[in-house]
């Protein structure tokens, strides 16, 4: 089924290759004043494509600006960054870029997403250029090295990188007398959530149907979505089931909202409007529900995602790579972007700017890190529950769709109410398929 798609894909790739190449993709103004090569040789250019707007744009272009004001102009390379879209988009240009022949150079790449696109030839290794350049990978966070690797060999290096986590409304929490530091363990969370709806009308969590949140579950409950060799779903298991079965009392009860994964951002007016005093969302967004809380008169906190067995989030976000189809010359030029915008000092520079988390351990030893803890306690709490319990995403080429599958596994049990043994054993087949 996975080469059947694949085709699909490839075939209609094809036709938007030349809209893609075209250069119609939005770009920012992120290459300064121009590098110049110290021996007066033109610089390499090479182009950097990434996702998203607001701050998570800003910061690539300024990164990107500072790199040719700096290491660019001392090598001779000049870096474009241009907007693509979400990640979604960014792939989908990306493989048709690779059928015409022009791929960026540089580009993110969401993290479940990296074998796929290794296994196709898009992208290339970076374990030579790792190894000669002697980058430490301890420095790198573990969680967030699972889904760099394919086989024996780097593709990817960590960039802008999150886990979902639980933001809470202390406010209401205070209001219906409970511990503001939050909920530990599921039946924690079930407490909280009665209470809050018994003591101030809210409801105690508000959610959507979202596959990196039912991944968190999983871990949570001692299991994940997928077998250990990726081949086949947990879903239909005693663990499995379970997880739907404690969400669905929860909401049957009428402690919990949840919407389907279209309507999310009911989600996001249910908490700005403080109609539920918890939700999950990632660590991306403190910044962001920081901002919110302050202008509508609220406290917020987070604390790790509650546990059943034991804690576990998956890791989310891009990491950066480089792709195949370009010159040697390009290739180099593309390393020494890669490597530094992964170092320590622009790690901790996104973070601060995008609310990510630091990809390097080391950055947690800078001042930007340090202030930005001193001054906003929250973050740190989001890179705690990275340190201690985060793993990567599946990485089975198949897993986009299968992922889909499970999406509405979510909305028919937990939205639409349905039975859990009777829709889990036919989407269980599916789901298995995709995986083949």
């Amino acid at each position: 089924m996975r080469k059947i798609i694949s085709a699909l894909l490839c075939a209609a790739m094809m036709v938007s290759a030349a809209a893609c190449s075209s250069g119609t993709a939005d770009t920012v103004g992120s290459s300064g004043q121009g590098s110049e090569d110290p021996s007066g040789a033109s610089p390499t250019k090479i182009t950097f494509w990434y996702a998203w707007t607001d701050k998570i744009q800003e910061n690539n272009v300024n990164l990107a600006k500072q790199f040719n004001e700096t290491v660019g102009k001392e090598k001779g390379i000049e870096v474009d960054a241009q907007y693509q879209g979400s990640y979604d988009d960014v792939h989908q240009k990306l493989q048709a870029a690779y059928v015409s022949g022009s791929t960026p150079a540089v580009s993110v790449m969401e993290i479940s997403s990296i074998k796929r696109f290794a296994q196709n030839g898009v992208i290339e290794p970076l374990s030579p250029y790792i190894q000669q350049d002697g980058v430490d990978m301890n420095d790198f966070y573990q969680g967030l090295l699972q889904n760099c690797k394919v086989g024996d060999a780097w593709y990817g290096l960590p960039y802008l990188r999150s886990t979902p986590i639980l933001y809470m409304n202390t406010t209401l929490l205070e209001k219906a007398g409970l511990d503001p530091s939050g909920p530990k363990t599921w039946e924690e969370l079930a407490d909280y959530c009665k209470t809050i709806k018994e003591k101030t009308g809210a409801y105690g969590l508000s959610m959507y149907s979202y596959i990196w949140t039912l991944e968190a579950f999983f871990l949570e409950n001692g299991t994940s979505v997928l077998n250990k060799d990726e081949s086949a779903t947990n879903l239909n298991t005693d663990q499995g089931k379970y997880v739907l079965k404690y969400f669905r009392d929860l909401i049957d009860k009428g402690d919990v909202r949840c919407v389907a994964g279209a309507d999310s951002s009911k989600v996001d007016a249910d908490y700005m409007n403080q109609k539920c005093a918890m939700w999950f969302a990632s660590t991306a967004n403190l910044s962001k529900a920081l901002s919110v809380a302050k202008q509508n008169h609220f406290e917020v906190n987070i604390c790790y995602i509650p546990k059943n067995v034991q804690y576990g989030v998956p890791t989310g976000g891009c990491n950066l790579v480089m792709t195949t189809k370009i010159s040697e010359k390009e290739k180099k030029a593309a390393w020494e972007f890669i490597k530094w915008m992964t170092d320590t000092e622009q790690s901790a520079y996104a973070s601060k700017y995008t609310g990510y988390v630091t990809s390097r351990k080391s950055a947690t030893k800078t001042s930007t890190i340090q202030d930005l803890y001193k001054t906003t306690p929250q973050f740190k709490v989001a890179l705690d529950q990275l340190n201690d319990c985060s793993v990567g995403r599946p990485m089975n080429p198949g897993y986009t769709e299968a992922s889909k599958e499970l999406v509405n596994v979510m909305d028919a049990v937990w939205v639409n109410g349905a039975d859990i043994d009777s829709t889990v054993a036919k989407e269980e087949t599916k789901i298995n398929q995709c995986l083949k």
